[in-house]
Order: structure tokens, then C-alpha cells, then sequence
């Protein structure tokens, strides 16, 4: 399925002021590219904690060079594309005659924003009897199915097996792609060393059990670095070990395999899914303690015997290269003029 945009219409990307994270840049790297295919896309932002509009974009986005909205026009031949966590400016009298389109960058933020909002009215007087007749903006699946003008486009296999558990069609997937410094390709076997690194924000207790039933090897933690610090640790280390929740496709694995690290991976949320990280099964682990033993060899075995265990992962390293050439087509697939 596809979109026709005319020449004549306008597409807005609704994106958190100044703040760097994966789903802003992928939302700045769609606006480049729909402005470099021919279209007219501009960013709209929406202030939050961090950041206003009199400073909306992050110094990271600026090479993107996407065009600021000084305001958006509310008309039937324009567009507005928004992250899932923006969902409930659906119904906003501001976007009424707009055709939206909703980027599922991340299955698991939609649910807590969509808890989020339920907490904010749930306790006032009539609630259910007003929800029930949409009095509020909650962004409900039920809601969205009845609305019109509303698409839906994927963004991990994550979403789209959750649009398609939730009878939400969608319009097509389309990833983002790592930055240039990630996608030179080149070969860093020779730069290894016995270290393992890992994300602390997106681990808990598990990976501290693992640490401790591996303490003969180095562990290090990607925090309080820049990201030239993150880029030269990666280049380092044989091991990434990643046991926390992906709310989408995660940027640090795809990171940290294009610098010829091993993966160690759970299997929460995006993480699961051969589709959006297709490595070997025996590098993806069940999130269960009976497992550390297992998990303890394949360290041992990544570790030890790093050149072979590497090139089980040249087959991924290889798609990620084509990453950016995968976003273009998917945009070129799904966004057509007339």
C-alpha cells in the first residue's frame, strides 16, 4: 500500500523539541530524505523538559537540514506524521482536516503514554461514560480504528506484528539507518580485546548475575561517554550484552555489530524477533536465570574463540550496511507523488 502525495501539499513531521534519542533522529532522517525524493516536509516541534521552540532543534539534527514550520496549515491536501507517543493529538482541532499518519517507532512508549493518559482522566467524575463517547483524547486502539484519514506505518517487525495482533493496517515499514560513523564498514578484529560491554539503563539485576558468574573477564559500561568514546569502546571490545527491553530496533546492537562485536541478546519486545535483529538462536537467550550457565559459555565461547564466533555475525553486519539504502526504498515505496 502506498500514499499519493500531490505537489501542492505539505508534510509535517510532529517531533519533541531539542531532545536526542533514537525516534527524533529517525524522525529528522524521514524529513531529509521525503525533502531530498522531491516532497515538501517540514518539522513542527512541540516544546517538553527538554527543550522549547525558541531553541527546537537538537545540535545533532541540524545536519539534517530539515525546514522549520513556522505554522501548520490545516488542510485536506497536507499531511502530519507523528510518533506513537503523540497519538493523542489525533482528535486536536488544529490537525482536524489533515491526513495523519502514525510511525510506530516504539510498541512498548505507546503503551505507557497510553496508561499515562488513561491516569490523567480516569479520575474525574463520569469518566467511563465520557470515554466511552470519546470525550477525551486517549489515543485507544479502538479509537484509532474509527477515525478517518489515519495510516499507520511500521517501523520494527516488533510493529508490525502488533498492528496486525490489533487489526491496524498498515501502509508499509520503513527503519531508519545508523549514522555515517557507524557505516563505514570497516574491519576491527584486529583492534579486540577481552572486553564486554554492555548498556547499565537498559539492564537490571540478570546482567548482574551474568557478571558475576563471569568476573574473569572485563565488563564496561557505556555511560557518561560522548559518542566518539561509545564508537572507540565498541571498535574494542569482542562482546555486547544486551538483556534489557527494546522498545523498538534498538541503535547500541546495530552499533556495536558493525564494530565486529559478538551479540549476547534477551528476548523482550523488539529483541525477539529474527526479523528486526537476525541472528543465530544460540545468542539469544530466554530471560531466565536456569539460562546463565548457557549463557556463560557463549561468553566464554566469543571471548576465547572470537574470530570464529564473529563471523556468525557478518551476515547482520551486512544488512545493516544497507541500511540506508533499505530506508530509501521503503520511503520511495510508500510515499509516491501525483
Amino acid at each position: 500500500m502506498s500514499i499519493k502525495i500531490s505537489s501542492k501539499s505539505v508534510i509535517y513531521i510532529l517531533c519533541p523539541a531539542n531532545f536526542a534519542t533514537g525516534g527524533p533522529e529517525a524522525l529528522h532522517q524521514l524529513g531529509e530524505q521525503l525533502n531530498q525524493l522531491g516532497f515538501n516536509a517540514q518539522m513542527s516541534y512541540l516544546e517538553n523538559d527538554h527543550g522549547t521552540l525558541e531553541n527546537p532543534v537538537h545540535e545533532s539534527y541540524k545536519k539534517y537540514n530539515v525546514p522549520i514550520a513556522e505554522k501548520i496549515i490545516n488542510d485536506q491536501d497536507n499531511f502530519l506524521i507523528l510518533p506513537e507517543t503523540y497519538t493523542c493529538f489525533l482528535w486536536d482541532e488544529e490537525y482536524k482536516n489533515l491526513n495523519k499518519i502514525v510511525w510506530w517507532l516504539s510498541v512498548t512508549n505507546y503503551l505507557i503514554s497510553l496508561e499515562d493518559h488513561f491516569s490523567q482522566y480516569r479520575h474525574l467524575k463520569n469518566f467511563k461514560f465520557k470515554h466511552y463517547f470519546n470525550k477525551y483524547p486517549i489515543p485507544t486502539i479502538k479509537r484509532m480504528k474509527k477515525t478517518k484519514k489515519l495510516y499507520h506505518l511500521a517501523h520494527s517487525y516488533f510493529s508490525v506484528d502488533f498492528l496486525a495482533k490489533n487489526k491496524l493496517e498498515k501502509i508499509g515499514q520503513i527503519s531508519d539507518y545508523m549514522s555515517e560513523s557507524f557505516r563505514k564498514g570497516g574491519d576491527y578484529s584486529l583492534q579486540k580485546e577481552n572486553i564486554i560491554i554492555y548498556n547499565p539503563k537498559k539492564n537490571d539485576e540478570f546482567l548482574e548475575k551474568i557478571k558475576e558468574k563471569n568476573s574473569q573477564f572485563t565488563w564496561l559500561a557505556l555511560e557518561n561517554m560522548t559518542p566518539e568514546e561509545v564508537s572507540e569502546n565498541m571498535k574494542k571490545a569482542e562482546v555486547y550484552i544486551d538483556f534489557g527491553y527494546h522498545p523498538g530496533k534498538e541503535r547500541m546492537p546495530r552499533e556495536s555489530c558493525m564494530m565486529d562485536c559478538c551479540l549476547i541478546i534477551g528476548k523482550k519486545g523488539s529483541a525477539a524477533f529474527k526479523e528486526d535483529m537476525p541472528i543465530d538462536e544460540k545468542y539469544r537467550f530466554e530471560f531466565d536465570e536456569k539460562n546463565i550457565p548457557q549463557i556463560s559459555k557463549i561468553i566464554d565461547y566469543c571471548i576465547n574463540q572470537y574470530d570464529d564466533a564473529s563471523q556468525d555475525f557478518k551476515s547482520y553486519k551486512n544488512i545493516l550496511l544497507k541500511e540506508k539504502e533499505t530506508f530509501i526504498k521503503d520511503i520511495q515505496t510508500v510515499f509516491l507523488k501525483r
